[in-house]
């Protein structure tokens, strides 16, 4: 009976073990029941010792010098902590004169977390959640967490560069070098290809050119906004590539320019006129497509009258003849957007624009107007369709961006960027690898 209840705890005792990933023949066999703690269990056990050679000289004339206890961070799930609390003893060599405790396999010198918990955390890395937020699943610092990921992520290799590629950037540091890394993106499968430093010309050109001649020939279309050095790298690097200006930035360049010109506007009316009210509250308005006016009435505080927003707002372009061919020229930009044209009539639109904002008289339309005539090729490319029938935007940059800020955010700021270029492929990238 005695005999049969000594094999059933030994295989409780081999399964527990196997269970946290480690080897049951680093440990003697322990009678002892778990402790449980509030968010787990406390188990006890002893490191055998008959692989007694000293590490440092090889010798196997070794006697006991002392014993040591260590807790070490064995968790199954992120939501229960478990503990393996081990009796370890230390030896001193004769020969040599140093002392050594031999390793436990499954887990590192000198570390305090098995491999199946450092398995569970590297796993983690690729979730969108934070550092801190990973070492609050494990009971360890962010500190731990990050030398984690430091020591064991130590390279996370770029996509191949994509066919249809987008690159945009996003705000990073402050950093002059840093303030604005660049990131490219797979218009096709929406993943990102890389993060670069930054969007500084000179950066651009150390990245494109230590990538194969070969490589960057496959990159058919090359899309930006009306960034000089996009163009310039788009020139030196991938000089077959057609080159399209993301109409996001069109329509933004354009929308600007009427938001200076409505205050402008606005501070030349009568401060307790109705449009003054309106030009001021409803700002927005000037800036959405006419359709996508709300059906509403704006109610003057003083005289109790009340105005349709879209016949209010049509009053209040009419007082000011820039405000009016600001207005139209965005309200034009809007149903190009949205509409098929050859690439020939986009062509000719944006020509057609940019004259009429050159003539304008105003500081601000002008500076459009010159900015279009600049960008016309490109941004005609971007307004056409192609001969598959689709236009090609910068779309899943922005969307990825959100992205990417939230990584930004929720890890309070990242100031290591290289940390921060891995992780965010992890995240959005290689998360679906994750096995």
């Amino acid at each position: 009976m005695l005999a049969s209840i000594v094999k059933e705890t030994q295989m409780d005792f081999n399964t527990l073990l196997l269970r946290l990933g480690l080897d049951p023949g680093n440990f003697s066999n322990r009678l002892n029941e778990p402790i449980r703690t509030d968010d787990g269990f406390i188990y006890e056990v002893e490191q055998e010792c008959s692989d007694r050679a000293c590490v440092h000289c090889g010798s196997s004339s070794v006697v006991v010098n002392d014993h040591d206890t260590v807790e070490i961070n064995c968790s199954e799930t992120d939501h229960i902590r478990d503990v393996l609390r081990i009796r370890k003893t230390r030896f001193r060599c004769k020969s040599c004169g140093r002392t050594f405790t031999p390793a436990v396999r499954g887990i590192e010198r000198n570390s305090r977390t098995s491999s199946q918990t450092l398995g569970m955390i590297l796993k983690d890395f690729r979730k969108a959640i934070t550092f801190k937020d990973i070492g609050i699943r494990y009971s360890l610092s962010t500190a731990r967490i990050l030398q984690i990921f430091d020591e064991n992520i130590r390279h996370v290799p770029r996509r191949r560069l994509p066919r249809i590629m987008c690159i945009d950037e996003i705000r990073f540091s402050s950093d002059q070098d840093q303030h604005y890394c660049c990131v490219l993106y797979d218009f096709e499968t929406g993943e990102i290809a890389d993060i670069i430093r930054s969007r500084q010309l000179a950066y651009l050109d150390e990245y494109f050119s230590s990538i194969p001649e070969r490589e960057r020939s496959q990159v058919r279309v090359f899309i930006s906004d009306m960034y000089d050095g996009y163009a310039t790298a788009r020139r030196r690097h991938f000089p077959k590539a057609l080159h399209v200006v993301d109409l996001f930035h069109v329509v933004g360049q354009m929308s600007a320019a009427v938001g200076k010109v409505r205050v402008s506007a606005m501070k030349r009316l009568d401060r307790k006129s109705v449009e003054y009210g309106f030009m001021k509250r409803y700002w927005k308005l000037f800036l959405a497509k006419r359709e996508n006016i709300p059906d509403g009435f704006y109610s003057s505080r003083r005289t109790g009258e009340a105005w349709h927003y879209d016949d209010l707002l049509f009053q209040c372009v009419l007082k000011d003849s820039c405000l009016l061919e600001a207005y139209n020229a965005l309200q034009d930009l809007y149903r190009y957007r949205d509409s098929h044209y050859s690439f020939k009539e986009a062509y000719d639109f944006v020509d057609h624009i940019s004259g009429r904002l050159l003539l304008s008289g105003n500081d601000e339309l002008e500076k459009a107007g010159r900015t279009y005539r600049k960008w016309i090729g490109e941004i005609a490319n971007g307004l056409s369709y192609s001969q598959s029938g689709r236009r090609y935007t910068n779309g899943i940059a922005e969307s990825v961006n959100n992205r990417l800020k939230t990584i930004i955010k929720a890890a309070y700021g990242y100031s290591n960027f290289e940390r921060f270029r891995k992780r965010a492929l992890l995240i959005i990238t290689y998360k679906k690898e994750q096995g």
